[in-house]
């Protein structure tokens, strides 16, 4: 038997007295130290913690080391480095970060400390964050309304668009009425990383529809308020995946892969609406009204409350966008 006190769930022992939850359970968007998105999502199992994370990029991974100390939840998880070159994303594990999380109400605090291979330990980092705003209920996608279409590219010129990182080489240029990406990826951990592409404007909820061509191998992707990215890659021919073209990655796998080979145009209508997402592939219904459970890998951030840009990943290989129209919601 459970019952709710306050905006924490309890439960009632044998002998009826109220065993509170932890503060910890429930889903938190938190902000990296280095300015990055990071959400985790914690679980109580016997006392004992279970917890997953999307920490600044990559996928949703389960942290291994995680145990209670009195108020305090302590985690390990490996301290790495990702960087993409021509032979794709490589991984190096610097060192271990132990994190010591409390909570105050709906806050979170994270005291990092960081040691390296080589032992030298860091000064000690704070990152900060708040509980997860409640997912609202499906939209009944039939009662949407949407106001007239947005041009987000002239087909020109980068008018209205800007690198999300300007550290970043940008290989992102207006050719033939196309957005275009043409990184000249290289090897080792020194490699010129390239930049992702984003809008100056942001939204809330709307629908986004576009055109597409990658080459063979090619791989890219769609963020949506900057903080969900639909995945963008040459998939033809195989199953489906949240990492194949279509998919929210790491988050949810497309009803079917609805993917043309390489090469060809690929059409995308998306809707956004109340944190969850439809995605309608070369007219193939491919997520249908799913639920947001947080951000991706890439993120600007990782609060789910804020209006975003639309950015392209740029970062991986070249590929094209064409006739990007995004429609804001009517409320």
């Amino acid at each position: 038997m459970k019952r709710k006190i306050g905006s924490v769930v309890a439960g009632v022992c044998a002998a009826g007295c109220v065993m509170a939850a932890s503060p910890f359970e429930g889903a938190w968007c938190l902000t990296s130290p280095s300015g990055g998105a990071v959400w985790m999502h914690v679980e109580m199992n016997q006392g004992a913690p279970s917890v997953k994370a999307m920490w600044e990029i990559g996928g949703v991974e389960p942290i291994k080391q995680a145990a209670l100390e009195g108020e305090v939840l302590v985690m390990e998880r490996p301290h790495d480095r990702w960087y993409m070159t021509a032979k794709g994303m490589r991984r190096d594990i610097l060192g271990t970060d132990t994190l010591r999380a409390t909570v105050q109400g709906d806050a979170m605090t994270i005291e990092l400390a960081r040691a390296l291979k080589d032992g030298t330990r860091l000064p000690v980092q704070t990152m900060r964050g708040k509980r997860q705003a409640p997912l609202p209920p499906r939209p009944d996608l039939a009662t949407l309304r949407f106001a007239e279409p947005i041009a987000l590219f002239d087909g020109q010129s980068l008018s209205g668009w800007r690198l999300t990182n300007p550290a970043d080489n940008n290989a992102w240029s207006a050719r033939d009425g196309m957005l275009v990406n043409t990184p000249q990826l290289e090897e080792g951990p020194t490699a010129k990383q390239f930049g992702n592409i984003r809008t100056d404007r942001e939204f809330e909820d709307f629908r986004l529809t576009l055109e597409v061509r990658l080459p063979k191998g090619g791989n890219s992707g769609i963020y949506l308020r900057g903080r969900y990215e639909v995945q963008v890659c040459d998939y033809h021919g195989r199953p489906p995946s949240w990492g194949g073209i279509g998919g929210v990655y790491s988050r949810i796998v497309p009803l079917e892969n609805a993917a043309r080979p390489a090469g060809e145009w690929q059409t995308f209508d998306i809707i956004l609406a109340d944190r969850h997402i439809t995605v309608r592939l070369n007219d193939r219904l491919v997520i249908d009204n799913h639920p947001l459970e947080g951000c991706t890998g890439g993120a600007l951030t990782s609060d789910d409350t804020l209006p975003g840009p639309i950015y392209f990943q740029g970062d991986h290989t070249s590929v094209e966008y064409r006739n990007i129209m995004l429609y804001p919601r009517i409320k």
